[in-house]
């Protein structure tokens, strides 16, 4: 049996509930396994369910495997976890690591930190977003490969050391803990000439989003803000409900019980086929237009906002800055497999708009192509992303692009499953 739990865009929420069968003196049977519930669950609810390709499961040894081999070439997110880790994070806002995050700029070795968690050691050291990460365990970062930084950053403990950019050097010794996620890293009003500006980097969907974000738009009001600047540039999706929030919060309740967006699973489910309409909510303003910062890490329950508001606001009023999103227009099903601590997430359905746009799978394209701007900490004014949006509410038109000259590939660190939901290390 399926019962439904909880609304999720890049996960939905479902408890997979199966009875094991039990040896007994009558009628020895075995329990039902991790495989036979796999298989279940891909064949009754994997959105391509009638392209997976013919496996048995007898020739592997490692259920991962046997997961990844079942997925169509199309499709980069499903994955299966450890059930209690992942319902920490989506519903806790909870993991277990340093609180920071690191990206790399084009054709530069060193890693600059992107984000900082307030519970992490880095936030009480005074190490910000813009500054970069010299060494890990006093090997330099500028020799290692992505893949040699990121095993070095699994471990427990790790001593690091960070340079500003004024030049000032501090060294951590981290302990991994748990901590939670603020999913609200930056909340401010930045007065300009002749307007006042919300401006709101928000990282993740989760459940403890909802009061952040309350706390977020109250503070727009108290301060008079006139334009929103919402900064999404490395938040990979979460919950439909707190995206469903989100838009409220932006149109002021002027769309509450009109359809926010469309669920279409595959043809053996279309029965689950479902609209969810616009929450009223407490906090709500009444944005006109929103300037949205993105890059190739801005995915699912964030492009679910860009989309689902073009119909209410107008294409025209919602004002990408960045680079293009990821191309995520179809969500997932949390299966918890309680017996196995497992949860299985294979991508069930799309999503749309309530028009049915939203086959968005290249990404949604940007009003205005910058780079990544990771010299300057969040709210920075200088900071190339936000100018672009401050110069057009000022001046109505962007500011020129002067690209830094492509010397080599912008290096990534690789991450897939929970470790990329959670994006941080």
């Amino acid at each position: 049996m399926i019962k439904l739990n909880k609304s999720w865009f890049y996960i939905l929420i479902f408890l997979f509930a199966f009875t094991a069968c039990s040896k007994d003196d009558d009628d020895e049977k075995e329990e039902t396994t991790a495989v036979e519930v796999l298989d279940e669950i891909m064949e009754e609810w994997y959105l391509w369910n009638d392209e997976r390709p013919n496996l048995n499961s007898k020739n592997y040894s490692d259920l991962n495997t046997y997961f990844e081999d079942q997925l169509v070439a199309q499709d980069k997110w499903s994955f299966i976890a450890d059930l209690k880790a992942l319902l920490a994070f989506f519903e806790d806002g909870t993991y277990t690591g340093y609180g920071f995050d690191l990206q790399f700029e084009e054709g530069d070795n060193t890693p600059r930190v992107s984000l900082v968690y307030n519970q992490s050691d880095l936030n009480d050291a005074g190490i910000t977003r813009s500054w970069k990460l010299l060494e890990v365990n006093n090997q330099s970062t500028n020799t290692m490969t992505e893949y040699q930084g990121r095993e070095l950053l699994s471990n427990n403990t790790v001593t690091l050391l960070f340079e500003s950019n004024s030049g000032v050097q501090k060294t951590l010794n981290l302990v991994k803990k748990e901590m939670n996620q603020n999913t609200v890293i930056k909340k401010a009003v930045i007065p300009t000439e002749n307007k006042k500006v919300a401006y709101l980097v928000f990282d993740s969907f989760l459940d403890s989003s909802e009061a952040e974000l309350n706390d977020a738009f109250d503070l727009f009001r108290t301060e008079g803000a006139e334009e929103l600047v919402l900064d999404m540039r490395y938040n990979g999706g979460g919950s439909t409900e707190i995206a469903n929030q989100l838009a409220g919060l932006i149109t002021g309740n002027n769309h509450a019980e009109q359809v926010f967006s469309k669920y279409i699973f595959n043809e053996s489910q279309s029965s689950a086929n479902f609209s969810e309409e616009f929450i009223s909510q407490s906090s709500a303003l009444n944005f006109e237009r929103v300037f949205v910062i993105t890059t190739s890490a801005t995915a699912s329950a964030s492009e679910l906002v860009i989309n689902s508001l073009k119909p209410y606001m107008g294409a025209e009023n919602i004002i990408l800055i960045g680079s293009t999103t990821h191309g995520k227009p179809v969500g997932m099903n949390v299966f918890q497999v309680e017996e196995y601590n497992l949860a299985v997430l294979p991508i069930t359905f799309h999503i749309t708009d309530k028009d049915g746009e939203g086959y968005y799978f290249e990404g949604i394209p940007v009003n205005h192509e910058i780079e990544d701007d990771l010299s300057h900490d969040w709210g920075d004014v200088d900071e190339t992303n936000l100018k672009a949006a401050l110069d057009y509410i000022n001046s109505n038109s962007f500011p020129a692009v002067t690209s830094r000259a492509k010397v080599g590939r912008k290096k990534v660190f690789v991450r897939k499953g929970l470790d990329e939901l959670i994006s941080a290390f």
